[in-house]
């Protein structure tokens, strides 16, 4: 029997925006039952979600005329302020699920367009988190769908841009490198969510290997759309579908591998069913998945307890691994003593407790105590609480991470605080937790750094849809946007690392603590500018790091602060392109040429630091030397010809020939490689006067015939002067142009 291979895609399903929006949703229908709960408008773009959420009595509403009281729920498309203003004045109660990357694309249009700057808004128009952008922009953005609307508008000395978060990475680039070179001063933010660009790519990789695709998503969805046009841009055959009932069996016919995609907007559960389809298609059916193995074990354990409603059983097995949960199964009768001795805990008074070395400890289920380390094992440890007993923590209990060997977490005779999960098992012991006790304790942190506004270190755990996972005491998510200042294209290359960051979200009740790396780097970045910006004088020769190449010059980091230098100051000789000078990345010494602090401009120079080629130039070379060098130029009045690296001289157009030249173009061409005369040096003017001239043989003059002779004879005596002139002209003579010309030339 056929056995179809089904392949889930890396990025498929809800995405972080979308889910915490229903998370808001569901919370608020459930805790609000005596108010009406609505959505301006449909929450995401899939329709049998919405369903769910109607049987939910959560209503739809096309807009606020519709709503007379309740509850009104913002999608995390995002809406314009004015809109946030008139259910204000409507008293409805607001529950706010704008993603937080429409928040920040809103936030910094109305920032852009307060600064001055000309505001541009990447998206699709009639998006409503487009609209929503354009409203936060009080309406003063211009909304541009591709790079061709640039060409109706007539841009300003200030630019600035932000782009709808689900637009593509590639074509925003491109829309910037159109006019970086065209105004004065660019600023822009990339608000674009990494999920698009992810989801996007690992779509079109499983499409190039299937043979057949569905993409998963409402019809009416913008992104899913468009992960079907990039599936089927690879000519695989590809179906968007909604739900697995659209499915006709006889797209099955002849193909053995079937990927799945699915747009931001689409729930696990449908696509399960399409999973589902495939397998009663074939009675048998081998599900991969692109996403490693812990990763689908946390998605399937936190669909489980969000049903149940445990958060303290939440986070044990959302952090378990495979190994650990078939264990589990196998001590079921333990694992349920100890999740209501957990659950206990929650709901009693903590208390702090050291025991006395002279008296056994009055101990109680829940509470928190310290003991020493007496015994470590392959099963776990045993902890001193003076107890009637010693305590033993599992592995399983021993930290928040999997543990292999419990001598990597606790150390013998180390003392340790350990939450009691009870006090005597089936077995007379006793069960103690340093999971717990740690969680606890991280939470306390999280939560006074949070309100302290404080700094925390934390290490990089893994990479997922969105942005990273962290360890700080518990799971910690930093959204992609709050990574760096600017946009990282590989996350992973944070996985190891560890990162300062300012807590910016908590939420207890959730489990829910996001962090972000951007807003300290910011902070330091901003405090080093001021620095930096405060010592830089005139003529200083500083330090930088080059960020960026363009076509006029190179962005220098001086330390918090970008400096600008210009193509023309890199190089004492002509160069085509910044790059034939310098690489982004690179350290240079430049120096200072000028500071506007108000304005926080700075301009430096590199060919300053660099030998004066003149003055070697000067010393090496003397009138009437022969050199060669290369036509670099043409000008009415001659042609320039570099003879060294940084040195240009000038052949007059009369120093071109003997005949008479109208343009330098019927001698030389740019490119020629020439020998000239140094004809004279002037170093203090930096001019070079050279001669081709010089280098031919004099052509000899015309004879006369003798009826020119005759007519000379009967000529005047002006005439016969003029005849003086023109032969003396023939025989070597300089005109006056030719004497003069050098004296022309000095205002060229």
């Amino acid at each position: 029997m056929k056995v179809l291979e089904v392949i889930t895609a890396e990025e498929a399903g809800f995405c972080f925006g979308v889910e915490r929006a229903i998370d808001m949703v569901l919370e608020a229908a459930s805790e609000n039952d005596d108010l009406n709960v609505y959505t301006l408008g449909p929450l995401i773009h899939n329709p049998q979600v919405v369903k769910k959420l109607e049987e939910k009595n959560v209503k739809v509403a096309s807009s606020l005329a519709e709503i007379d009281s309740g509850i009104v729920i913002i999608r995390s498309h995002g809406v314009a302020p004015e809109i946030i203003e008139q259910a204000r004045e409507k008293n409805l109660k607001i529950i706010d699920a704008t993603c937080p990357y429409v928040k920040n694309a809103q936030k910094y249009a109305r920032q852009l367009v307060d600064e001055g700057y000309q505001t541009f808004i990447y998206g699709d128009q009639d998006h409503p988190e487009v609209q929503g952008i354009y409203g936060a922009s009080d309406k003063k953005a211009i909304i541009i769908r591709e790079k061709e609307d640039l060409k109706s508008v007539e841009l300003k000395a200030k630019v600035g841009f932000v782009a709808q978060t689900t637009k593509s990475p590639e074509s925003f680039r491109d829309i910037i490198n159109l006019v970086i070179t065209e105004v004065k001063e660019l600023k822009v933010f990339n608000t674009i969510c990494n999920t698009t660009d992810v989801r996007q790519s690992s779509a079109k990789k499983l499409a190039e290997d299937a043979d057949i695709m569905f993409v998963i998503g409402g019809h009416k969805s913008a992104n899913t759309t468009r992960l079907a046009e990039i599936c089927a841009a690879t000519n695989t055959p590809t179906y968007h579908i909604e739900t697995a009932a659209e499915i006709k069996k006889e797209w099955l016919s002849g193909k053995n591998k079937v990927g799945i995609t699915a747009g931001a907007s689409t729930p696990d559960w449908l696509i399960r069913e399409v999973i589902q389809l495939m397998n009663e298609e074939n009675k048998e059916v081998n599900v991969e998945s692109t996403e490693n193995v812990e990763e689908k074990e946390e998605q399937v354990v936190e669909e489980t307890v969000e049903e149940v409603e445990e958060v303290e059983e939440t986070t044990e097995e959302t952090e378990e691994t495979t190994e650990e949960k078939e264990a589990d199964n196998n001590e079921e009768a333990e694992e349920s003593a100890e999740v209501d001795a957990e659950e206990e805990a929650e709901t009693q008074e903590e208390a702090e407790f050291k025991y006395s070395d002279n008296d056994i400890a009055d101990l109680r289920k829940g509470q928190k105590v310290t003991g020493t380390v007496v015994e470590i094992n392959d099963n776990g440890v045993y902890v001193d609480v003076n107890y009637k007993t010693d305590g033993f923590i599992p592995l399983r209990h021993l930290s928040h991470r999997p543990v292999e060997d419990a001598h990597d977490i606790v150390s013998m005779d180390e003392e340790i605080e350990v939450v009691i999960l009870t006090l005597e098992d089936d077995e007379g012991n006793m069960i103690l937790s340093k999971k717990q006790a740690d969680y606890e304790k991280a939470w306390e942190k999280i939560v006074e750094a949070y309100e302290n506004d404080e700094i925390i270190e934390a290490e990089v755990t893994k990479e997922v849809k969105g942005g990273l996972v962290v360890d700080v005491g518990v799971r910690g998510f930093i959204p992609a946007s709050h990574v760096a200042i600017g946009y990282v294209d590989d996350l992973s290359d944070y996985v190891g690392e560890t990162l300062r960051l300012k807590v910016i979200e908590v939420e207890r009740d959730n489990n829910n603590v996001v962090l972000s790396a951007k807003k300290v780097l910011e902070k330091e970045r901003a405090a080093k500018k001021e620095e930096t910006l405060a010592s830089l004088e005139e003529g200083q020769t500083v330090e930088g790091t080059v960020t960026k190449l363009v076509d006029f010059g190179a962005f220098i980091d001086l330390g918090g602060i970008e400096g600008l230098l210009h193509i023309s100051e890199m190089s004492w000789g002509r160069i085509e392109s910044p790059a034939e000078v310098l690489s982004e990345g690179e350290k240079v010494e430049v120096q200072v040429l000028g500071v506007n602090k108000e304005e926080e401009r700075i301009s430096l120079g590199l060919k300053q630091l660099l030998p004066d080629p003149w003055e070697e130039f000067a010393e090496k070379h003397y009138e009437g030397e022969v050199v060669e060098g290369k036509i670099t130029k043409l000008v009415d009045f001659g042609a320039f010809m570099e003879v060294e690296k940084g040195i240009e001289g000038l052949i007059h157009i009369s120093q071109l020939s003997h005949k008479h030249v109208k343009t330098a173009d019927e001698v030389v061409n740019v490119g020629d490689v020439r020998e000239a005369k140094i004809i004279n040096i002037d170093a203090d003017q930096e001019r070079v006067g050279l001669s081709l001239k010089e280098l031919e043989e004099k052509p000899e003059p015309k004879e006369k015939s003798s009826s020119s002779s005759q007519s000379s004879n009967r000529s005047s005596g002006s005439s016969s002067s003029q005849s003086n002139n023109d032969d003396n002209s023939s025989s070597g003579g300089a005109t006056i142009r030719e004497i003069v010309g050098d004296i022309f030339d000095q205002g060229e």
